[in-house]
């Protein structure tokens, strides 16, 4: 498989006492979507990572905090840990580089560090309260995401138990609509203006302006289902992910319980929003999908313990399978390195 056309892809998995590799180095035919595994790695709780600029440090989740590694395609060494008390479910990089921020969904926490090629400095952490009408869900505060702001300033923080969006350091705190929908992640389209926020119990799309000053402002608000499938609680239908596609014309989700992938057309000075395509998917949870060229797509399915290359249609907005590889244990996150 080796050759110009091959690429490497991290996937982050949780792990067990049976399963201890929870990083795996994917080696992928951008030519046919033929994967195979080429190295893993004993990171316990690898839920989400976040590459840098020039791909050669990858920061991943890791139980009890966040870790660093040196990558040179599949060949990863640990540079560095921070601890942070609890287990995050997610991590980004700010523009610059200089700072990492992280979410913490059992711990209600999130918070931002600094780092200099891979060594962790000063941090700030916030911890959140409060609940939502969504029982057990919303029992209590969830920080699901922390992403950097369009202007640099900060990071926003996606809360799915409070029904909002806390941006920092300023702590203002944006309330979504409807109660209850549970935001689990946020992206700001590259413009600066625009955001699309994926509500993980509601089954929902929305966009929203984005101003510095006055944060997010609702546009419009889109079914992720089919009509009349209303979801059917947490083991039934739940939106997981959320990415443009790599020509900025569609926003596109995944759904779980109905495993699919679901793309929109978007106008970019409305920010109405009108489905496109349905794609189903061959197994069950797709908690992550990135694309790693302008048609080829990778989408984790957890609860199948595999990885789905897919062939997107930038016409149709619609998918189809071209490979897939199994034996994984969980896996939920992907970034392509570079």
């Amino acid at each position: 498989m080796t050759g110009i056309l091959a690429m490497i892809v991290y996937l982050g998995c949780y792990t067990d006492a049976a399963n201890t590799n929870g990083l795996h180095c994917l080696e992928l035919d951008a030519a046919t979507g033929a994967m195979k595994v080429v190295a893993s790695y004993p990171v316990q709780a690898a839920t989400y990572q976040a590459l840098s600029s020039d791909g050669a440090t990858l920061y991943s989740c890791v139980r009890g905090g966040l870790a660093s590694f040196a990558a040179s395609g599949a060949a990863l060494s640990e540079k560095g840990r921070v601890d942070l008390g609890g287990t995050p479910c997610h991590v980004s990089l700010s523009a610059d580089g200089r700072s990492v921020f992280w979410a913490d969904y059992g711990k209600a926490r999130a918070g931002s560090v600094e780092v200099r090629d891979g060594a962790f400095g000063n941090g700030a952490s916030y911890r959140h309260s409060g609940d939502g009408p969504n029982k057990p869900r919303q029992a209590k505060a969830h920080c699901h995401q922390a992403i950097p702001t369009p202007d640099g300033a900060g990071f926003c923080v996606v809360d799915l138990g409070m029904d909002a969006i806390v941006t920092y350091p300023k702590g203002d705190v944006f309330a979504t609509k409807p109660a209850g929908a549970g935001p689990r992640h946020a992206l700001f389209h590259p413009n600066g203006r625009l955001a699309f926020v994926l509500f993980e119990l509601g089954n929902k799309l929305g966009s929203y302006a984005w101003d510095p000053a006055r944060g997010f402002s609702p546009l419009d608000m889109a079914e992720t289902l089919p009509p009349g499938d209303t979801g059917r609680g947490y083991d039934g239908d739940l939106a997981a992910a959320i990415r443009l596609s790599p020509d900025m014309k569609r926003v596109i989700v995944s759904n779980r319980g109905e495993n699919s992938l679901v793309s929109y057309d978007y106008d970019e000075a409305t920010g109405r929003l009108s489905q496109k395509a349905r794609s189903p998917l061959p197994g069950s949870w797709p908690r992550d999908f990135i694309f790693v060229d302008d048609t080829l797509a990778l989408v984790a399915l957890e609860r199948s313990g595999k990885v789905v290359s897919l062939r997107y249609n930038p016409v149709a907005g619609s998918f189809g399978v071209v490979g897939e590889l199994g034996g994984f244990f969980r896996p939920v996150a992907l970034t392509r390195a570079k």
